[in-house]
């Protein structure tokens, strides 16, 4: 039985140590530049989904690209609701001239005129950007 313990415990200790760093894309102050910030541009920072059924799934992709001439670290990127779902956006930077993708996923869950935000946090000016979706959500 006490095989089996020490088994056990030696598999928790080999899986937990499956958290190791990528030293290549590691964020580092000479990507941050207090005088020449980056600049996110949006090709579109509303999102207006014109009329869905209750309970339908809103999909869209904000594109954007950084215009300026440092690169671009996207530091977090939160729903301001629980019925919005990111599925994810760029962890490493991106450098000037380049683009990158925020896929969302809105689930309506309320009948009539809805307008969800999402904050984007990065090393721009100002740091927090809000995109939005919205549109009229038809169901009783």
């Amino acid at each position: 039985m006490r095989i089996f313990y020490l088994i056990i415990i030696f598999f928790l200790i080999v899986s937990c140590n499956n958290d190791q760093f990528n030293y290549s894309n590691q964020i580092t102050a000479d990507l941050i530049s207090p005088k020449y910030p980056p600049i996110i541009e949006f090709k579109d920072l509303i999102f207006n989904f014109d009329t869905v059924a209750l309970g339908s799934k809103v999909e869209h992709t904000f594109v954007f690209k950084n215009i300026g001439q440092t690169s671009l670290l996207i530091n977090s990127v939160k729903a301001g609701c629980g019925c919005t779902v990111l599925k994810g956006w760029p962890k490493t930077p991106i450098k000037p001239g380049d683009s990158g993708e925020i896929p969302v996923v809105l689930t309506t869950s309320r009948a009539g005129f809805n307008k969800k935000y999402i904050s984007v946090l990065a090393n721009t000016r100002p740091a927090t950007n809000r995109l939005y979706l919205e549109g009229f959500v038809a169901g009783i």
